[in-house]
């Protein structure tokens, strides 16, 4: 968070590119308002609306209402006061004279309480057809002379390796890498912190953090809605481009990353480069596409096939599942695998990272090994840290194990920022920790290129699975073949459908040696 300014010379300016759009009405406004409520925005800070259509400040505010979690008690007076700071511009992206008056409006209130810092942060919630128009209208009209510029980019970046040059040399041309804040909404900074601290200052984990000890890693994504918003959007890119080119890859590498040489950002950026230059290309062979259809036993018409939706073509063969398996060739990761998984319309809406570690033998005498403890990172709908191990069951005369839960996640004291909050409040720090650098995304689009072209020009028929079901049967087998385990568990995130299964074992059943059953 920004110092106090005691002279109040800083002005700040706050743009919302695309502000009628849906993720301006859904994350940003909802996300400046909570921080304006707290009293962690900058003091100083203006906020500008930029769009095409003529948005009149009453009305938006309305719409705002649902996304805001207002408190009638003690939010009235001071939402009000939020909406004062707010100005609305509209103008067309690619009209140049209406960004001079943006900047005019900008200017008026910067120098209004004789503020001679003006900083600006552009935030750029547009479709990726306008990018350059905005980018290079930006540049030639709106920047601060006399304070610092930054530029908040959304995904998507590009379509694939090819369109992405183009992309990456007109943003660097107009802004400096220590400008741009390609944002990740996944990122939970409390988590990853977390993580970082368990892993690089704890002997434990920091000499098992290797292919020595670690069996198999899975990145999971669940969605338990079917697509809906953004569903134009969706059908052009697909699930690949849409999470998993972006927001898994970085938890990806902020999972694999070599110890920094320093606490300085660059330093972390440049790990997490080398650890995606060593991962290998995917391939198709490990690759499962799946779209969900119709189960037969929904009534909400909702919640249908993604080919029945009214605003689907019928003809589309978009994969809505997605299961990839990465290998990276370095020695700490070489033999690895690595296990995307995101999905729409799943059993259950979950993000959450597992790392699976080998077994270790418990009966010696009959081969017997032990089930592999879990280390799991999970980033909603609860932020948790917990490693899964198996202990003896208490109030049992025979040694019988059972699973237990190590809690590794401290209780926060008083509130705590959300993701979207945390995130935006480091772009208005300068903190570039926890955003992803041009290179990175090169180096992203290197591996997933080659399947995207295929899937672009030979239109494979992705996988049939229910809507509501876990995804396509052949993903979880490629996910076995790959050395990853699936275990029902014996105490907690266990529903009906779990208990029913009887393909999936029970941890702690075949985690008891003979010897122990005696």
């Amino acid at each position: 968070m920004l110092p106090v300014d005691e002279t109040n010379e800083s002005a700040y300016s706050f743009v919302v590119f695309g502000a009628s759009g849906r993720l301006a009405l859904s994350k940003i406004f909802p996300a400046l308002w909570q921080l304006y409520r707290d009293n962690l925005l900058p003091q100083g800070t203006k906020i500008f609306t930029f769009c095409r259509s003529q948005l009149e400040l009453a009305k938006f505010r309305i719409k705002c209402v649902p996304y805001m979690r207002l408190d009638r008690e003690r939010d009235p007076v001071k939402y009000n006061s939020f909406w004062s700071n707010v100005h609305c511009c509209c103008g067309s992206y690619d009209n140049p004279q209406d960004y001079v008056e943006l900047r005019e409006s900008m200017v008026r209130q910067e120098t209004k309480h004789n503020m001679t810092l003006a900083n600006r942060i552009f935030y750029l919630a547009t479709p990726p057809v306008v990018f350059d128009h905005v980018t290079l209208n930006i540049s030639r009209k709106c920047l601060s002379m006399t304070g610092w510029n930054r530029v908040i980019v959304e995904k998507p970046f590009a379509r694939n390796e090819l369109t992405f040059k183009p992309y990456q040399t007109q943003l660097t041309q107009i802004f400096k890498e220590s400008q741009i804040y390609m944002i990740d909404h996944y990122l939970s900074k409390r988590v990853i912190q977390n993580f970082f601290v368990l892993r690089f200052t704890n002997w434990i984990w920091s000499e098992t953090w290797s292919n020595k000890h670690i069996a198999a890693v899975m990145i999971s994504v669940k969605c338990d809605k079917p697509v809906q918003s953004r569903a134009d959007y969706f059908n052009q890119f697909g699930i690949i481009r849409d999470v998993m080119t972006n927001d898994m890859m970085q938890l990806l590498a902020m999972l694999t990353i070599e110890q920094p040489y320093s606490n300085y950002v660059e330093d972390m950026r440049d790990e997490k480069l080398k650890v995606l230059k060593q991962i290998l290309t995917l391939d198709m062979s490990d690759l499962v596409l799946g779209q969900y259809c119709n189960n037969g036993m929904e009534t909400d018409p909702v919640k249908v096939g993604y080919t029945q939706h009214s605003y689907i073509p019928k003809n589309s063969v978009t994969p809505t599942f997605a299961m990839a398996v990465l290998h990276i060739k370095s020695k700490r990761w070489t033999g690895v695998p690595f296990i995307l998984r995101v999905g729409k319309a799943l059993n259950e809406s979950k993000t959450e990272i597992r790392v699976q570690y080998k077994p270790m033998d418990c009966d010696r005498s009959e081969g017997i090994k032990s089930l592999p403890n879990e280390l799991v990172l999970r980033l909603s709908p609860k932020e948790e840290l917990f490693m899964r191990m198996m202990m003896k069951k208490p109030g049992e005369e025979q040694l019988c194990l059972r699973e237990a839960q190590l809690n590794l996640m401290t209780r926060e004291r008083g509130s705590v920022l959300g993701n979207y909050q945390s995130l935006l409040l480091d772009i208005f720090a300068g903190n570039q920790m926890l955003f992803m650098r041009t290179d990175e995304q090169c180096e992203i689009w290197r591996i997933f290129s080659p399947v995207l072209a295929y899937i672009d020009v030979e239109r494979p028929d992705p996988l049939p699975y229910d809507f509501g079901s876990r995804g396509p049967i052949a993903a979880y087998e490629l996910a076995r073949r790959n050395g990853f385990k699936f275990y029902q568990s014996d105490e907690w995130h266990t529903t009906q459908e779990d208990r029913e299964m009887s393909r999936v074992s029970s941890r702690a059943l075949d985690a008891t040696p003979a010897w122990m059953k005696a």
